[in-house]
């Protein structure tokens, strides 16, 4: 049996910031239309729109990147920009889109101004994922944890502290960090700012049984990462960015197959493999 594990799709932000992309291509903007590093992180759908004339600009450079554009229209990506790109976008004349998902300019709101009422800032992320990146660059003395051993290393005097997160990380990890900062800083705001789209794909996957579970992403996708390490924690379980990742797969030892994807998984990849898969069982 193939189950399709719900739910599947684009998140909110990642709808918004496709939508946001197609309007600038079919409206009247300057050209030539710029892309600030990836908007979403999947690759497959970043090069429909290179082949549609969209520039993709050189993601760990942006600051570069952008300083060599003289005109144009600028699309920022769905994870946010440092705040400085903005600006020089601007002063350099660009028409600027910003396709930023709402729920992480939420947290970049909450976090200036726990800033301005003096608190002390622990951000939870990844290394050099690009949400995290934008969160960081709000300010300069902003306390970046990515594991248990960064929580200890710590050394925080301040009694006012405000605890916030990358949207895409795992939700059994995540909790494991905030009860460890928790027991530091009792004192602490702890702000979980897991998405839901995040938080509900990797509870179906926690609550899911099957033999083998599908993981369809990119592999830049914090969050499909994320989903197929809880799926491999549970039971037998492959990545695949593509059908073509699957082809070569004996399928014939599993029964029971689910098929999950990230938030930033276009529906057709998803369908592909589905199609592919209910074939081989009949």
């Amino acid at each position: 049996m193939i189950t399709l594990i719900e739910p599947q799709g684009y998140c909110m932000g990642v709808k918004r910031a496709i939508k946001l992309l197609d309007e600038v291509l079919a409206g009247n903007y300057p050209q030539p239309i710029y892309l600030l590093g990836k908007l979403i992180h999947n690759d497959i759908v970043m090069k429909q729109y290179h082949d549609k004339g969209v520039i993709i600009l050189d993601e760990s450079e942006k600051e570069k990147s952008l300083l060599e554009i003289n005109k144009g229209t600028i699309v920022f990506q769905a994870h946010g920009t440092d705040p400085k790109l903005f600006t020089i976008a601007k002063e350099k004349g660009l028409t600027v889109v910003d396709a930023t998902c709402p729920f992480v300019t939420l947290i970049h709101n909450r976090i200036n101004a726990h800033i301005k009422e003096g608190y002390d800032i622990i951000y939870i992320g990844k290394s050099k994922h690009s949400e995290s990146e934008a969160s960081l660059s709000l300010a300069s003395n902003i306390n970046f944890v990515t594991c248990l051993k960064d929580v200890a290393n710590l050394n925080i005097t301040n009694d006012k502290i405000y605890v916030t997160n990358q949207t895409t990380l795992s939700t059994l990890d995540l909790t494991d960090i905030f009860t460890a900062i928790t027991m530091k800083y009792p004192q602490a705001i702890i702000d979980n700012k897991i998405c839901q789209a995040t938080q509900v794909r990797q509870e179906a996957v926690l609550n899911a049984q099957y033999d083998l579970i599908i993981v369809v992403g990119d592999n830049h996708s914090s969050n499909t990462k994320r989903l197929y390490e809880l799926a491999s924690s549970k039971t037998k379980a492959i990545y695949a960015n593509s059908l073509s990742d699957i082809l070569s797969f004996n399928f014939s030892d599993y029964h029971n197959i689910g098929i999950t994807s990230g938030a930033s998984t276009p529906e057709f990849l998803v369908k592909q493999i589905y199609d592919y898969l209910q074939k081989l069982v009949k």
